[in-house]
């Protein structure tokens, strides 16, 4: 398009171009924020693992990237270009995995929830077509060279992004220095303790209570059921945790303390003090086990 673009194709082009910044610059800055929560729901959807934190620096840093160049007139139309890949490969990657992802939260915007299923194609679909008019009506491509200095600031943002996350203060209060377990007061402040939060209903917890029943525990291993507690017993049954767990049903008191927001979740205390917190993403093996046998948690 010509670089002195008038009437409604400038208004079409900046119109867009706004709304897709909007988006972009919102949904990257809300992952930047929270990046374990991140890696935590694309864990939900199949991402391996060891690929959630990598794969949630990328995503982030190419949302803002694609946000900030549609913001400049001169770099819009490689910004709508560049918008239009990320929404086909999101697509793609659900359409690849789309009956093992029927129905899970698809959530990548802050306010706006969102499930696989057909209107998640019409809703991206919808963006395509925005990030095309944003290019196609947009002046010509000028001063790409400093494109570098944008993405050095990106990456620098995203790096101390995730110094926060994982070196900066966590949520949650004190440990409590009693609990109730099995009917009777229990100090939680004095030794090691371990402690479980799981839902004695949910597949993925099962899994990991499974995979530390193997494990010979020198440290108090409790268990905390965050919903349907009546099926707890069942659970440590299914799970092969008979006589290694003790049951507590204090869940709102330790949630003060441990401010998670999905299962399964733990946390390795002593003398009061937490030593780690296992958010669903660090549950997996064999990074658990060494995690723990390097707290003294297990032999």
């Amino acid at each position: 398009m010509d670089s002195k673009l008038t009437g409604w194709k400038s208004a079409a082009g900046w119109t867009a171009a706004l709304l897709m910044a909007t988006l972009w610059l919102v949904a990257g800055l809300w992952k930047l924020s929270d990046i374990s929560s991140f890696q935590v729901k694309l864990n939900q959807l199949l991402v391996p693992a060891a690929l959630t934190l990598p794969a949630t620096l990328a995503v982030a840093s190419g949302e803002l990237f694609a946000g900030l160049l549609l913001l400049r007139p001169a770099w819009r139309r490689l910004g709508g270009l560049f918008s239009t890949v990320l929404l086909l490969v999101f697509m793609a990657y659900v359409g690849i995995n789309y009956e093992p992802l029927r129905g899970a939260d698809c959530s990548c915007f802050p306010w706006v929830e969102r499930a696989v299923g057909p209107l998640f194609f019409w809703g991206d679909g919808a963006m395509v077509a925005v990030s095309l008019i944003a290019a196609v009506f947009a002046p010509k491509m000028a001063r790409l060279g400093q494109l570098k200095g944008l993405m050095v600031g990106v990456l620098v943002l995203a790096g101390a992004a995730l110094g926060w996350d994982k070196l900066g203060p966590q949520p949650g209060g004190d440990v409590p220095a009693t609990i109730q377990v099995e009917g009777q007061e229990y100090q939680l402040d004095q030794g090691k303790k371990f402690i479980y939060f799981f839902n004695p209903t949910c597949l993925h917890c099962l899994d990991v209570g499974m995979a530390l029943s193997k494990y010979e525990f020198q440290a108090d291993f409790l268990g905390v059921p965050t919903q349907d507690p009546d099926f707890a017993q069942g659970f440590l049954e299914d799970a092969g945790l008979v006589g290694k767990v003790k049951i507590s049903p204090d869940l709102e008191l330790l949630k003060k303390t441990f401010a998670f927001e999905d299962v399964p979740y733990a946390a390795a205390v002593e003398d009061g003090k937490i030593l780690h917190r296992f958010p669903m993403i660090e549950l997996e093996e064999p990074e658990m086990g060494a995690k723990l046998k390097e707290l003294g948690i297990v032999k």
